[in-house]
């Protein structure tokens, strides 16, 4: 096939292969019915087929011998995607069968919608031909959240006399974000196929494998004009009960006898122009997924993904990261009580609560028409108690107090150019128990800023984060602190600059990174990166780091080339330096 397309001059040229144009349709009317297939006049007499998707891999913009095209539909309820599969060997397609979230196995395809236009983040819905559903979110810089989930339809259907499958996706607007009036009504847009048994990729509107930014490089989806408006409000109320009986024993301190109790609370929604307020208050969160098991023989904490479906929405807003710290980490929300009761499994006991209860949170988070992107998180835990017992003696000794939880994050983007941002978080514990008080800070503050500047169509960039963070407590809960193996201001390598103070009653530090770089369409790529935090900088009240005090620098050289060379897709030869 390279050699015939070579030949007869079918390579399609890179202007008419990258960030293509697609107009989508509005109808009305009766709805297709979601079976997979593509025969219905809802199909045939509404909107325009795309253009053929062209190969990224193994040969790029050439012409695929299995061809396909798209067909893009809404109305005011739904966005409906048509895709047309060719397989010049049907009796191979791979119709994997697998769970939810694996898009590793079959073949495949996947749209995805830059909703705001504004080559930051997209959500990617995957269908495969066995019916396997991914949804995810991906960032410019390929950033993937599986751990979204989103409400669709799709149904594939394969024809093996016409040599080829199909797909039809049904896609709810109110799964996606966007604002009600975008730039001429485009969405950034993203079509993509993947062959299995020969690794081939195509794409509708082709993103180079030597790219310079992955939303950045979608095509054009014009005619998003007209769209539904998000319901004003949705409420989803909850109320739970449970009845417990237990055998009377005599004699038993213990014995408790039947028991009722109960529980009751709600999520809420509004829409607010160009945001969304989402509202839970004393949320349920029985059937989330469950951490998988892990054995940690470190001194360093587990880190573990969110799946709570209240956190997930809009995540990536307050996302704010340097290499593995994080500014903001859901998990310290609602997360297990701090402090454990001593006790010798003997004469003591203590049992507490798996997670501590969430009062209420309240989230605001969109995209306005001028790029502003903004986020802010308000959330209230619960004072908990363990019970403890000793002997025939039961008491409940506080282990989490009173704790408010504050995080802000705003953006500005400029054509997906210039990125300007800052986040802020504040945790305030409420400490009346000296036990605690000696134990957890009272108050700690986090603040940091942004900036990304791009040049020369996205071929070199400088990327600036800087954070500081500020942490006030008792003497005892600072030289804790101090002691942590995130700091380890004992160790024998610090002595000559740090040790630790017991009469401190704060401690601040700053941390972040510079990189310069080139990146982009070109066959030699470039990255120097300085990344520091000093040995006061902690981000793990409301965030998640390792460690603190370190000096970093990195120097990164790649040579790719894209282009077959003997039996090999893909060459790349990478020199890297670190201190």
């Amino acid at each position: 096939m390279c050699c015939y397309a070579q030949q007869q001059g079918l390579i399609v040229p890179f202007e008419k292969a990258y960030k293509r144009k697609y107009t989508i349709t509005k109808v009305s009317g009766i709805r297709p019915v979601m079976d997979g297939r593509l025969d219905e006049d809802f199909w045939t007499e509404n909107g325009e087929w795309s253009e053929d998707f062209v190969q990224v891999t193994p040969f790029e913009r050439h012409p695929s011998e299995s061809p396909t095209r798209a067909k893009l539909l809404y109305d005011d309820k739904y966005i409906y995607i048509g895709v047309w599969c060719k397989d010049v060997v049907p009796d191979r397609i791979n119709q994997f069968i697998g769970n939810r979230d694996d898009n590793s196995m079959g073949d495949l395809i996947s749209i995805a919608f830059d909703t705001y236009h504004d080559y930051w983040a997209a959500p990617e819905f995957n269908l495969n031909v066995g019916g396997n559903k991914t949804d995810l979110i991906v960032t410019d810089q390929l950033d993937i959240n599986r751990s979204w989930n989103a409400v669709w339809e799709g149904r594939t259907h394969v024809d093996l006399e016409d040599s080829c499958w199909t797909a039809e996706l049904r896609i709810p607007f109110s799964q996606l974000r966007y604002n009600q009036l975008t730039e001429e009504g485009i969405w950034g847009l993203h079509l993509r196929r993947i062959l299995r048994r020969t690794n081939e990729v195509q794409n509708w509107s082709m993103i180079p494998l030597k790219n310079n930014g992955h939303v950045f490089s979608f095509g054009k989806m014009h005619g998003m004009t007209d769209l539904p408006k998000p319901k004003g409000i949705e409420i989803q109320p909850y109320v739970m009960g449970k009845f417990g009986k237990e055998p009377k024993i005599a004699g038993s301190p213990y014995q408790k006898g039947n028991s009722w109790n109960g529980d009751a609370g709600l999520d809420a929604k509004f829409a607010l122009s160009d945001f969304t307020l989402d509202v839970t208050i004393n949320p349920d969160f029985g059937q989330v997924e469950l951490d998988p098991s892990v054995m940690n023989l470190t001194a360093f904490e587990t880190f573990y993904d969110e799946k709570r479906p209240f956190f997930l929405e809009g995540k990536h807003i307050l996302d704010y990261a340097n290499n593995g710290d994080m500014m903001f980490y859901t998990r310290r929300i609602g997360a297990a009580p701090s402090y454990t009761p001593a006790v010798d499994n003997r004469h003591t006991f203590a049992s507490t609560l798996e997670n501590v209860p969430i009062i209420g949170t309240l989230k605001l988070t969109g995209t306005n028409r001028r790029g502003v992107t903004l986020g802010v998180m308000q959330s209230v835990t619960a004072r908990s108690s363990a019970k403890v017992t000793t002997g025939n003696e039961e008491s409940r000794m506080v282990v989490e107090p009173l704790t408010n939880y504050t995080v802000a994050r705003v953006q500005k983007n400029w054509k997906g150019n210039t990125l300007l941002g800052g986040m802020v978080t504040s945790v305030n514990r409420d400490l009346n128990e000296p036990h605690l008080e000696n134990y957890l800070v009272r108050n700690a503050l986090t603040a940091g800023v942004n900036f990304t500047q791009y040049f020369m169509n996205r071929f070199y960039y400088i990327d600036l984060k800087a954070m500081v963070s500020s942490l006030h407590g008792s003497k005892e809960a600072i030289t804790l602190l101090q002691m942590s193996p995130v700091h380890y201001y004992q160790r024998v390598s610090g002595e000559s600059y740090l040790g630790v103070d017991p009469n401190r009653t704060s401690l601040n530090g700053t941390g972040g990174y510079a990189r310069i770089g080139r990146k982009g369409n070109a066959k030699w790529t470039v990255a120097e990166t300085f990344r520091w935090s000093s040995p006061g900088f902690d981000l793990n009240d409301v965030g998640y780091m390792k460690q603190s005090d370190n000096l970093a620098q990195e120097t990164e050289i790649i040579f790719r080339d894209t282009d077959i060379w003997k039996i090999f897709r893909f060459n790349q030869l990478t020199f890297t330096q670190s201190n």
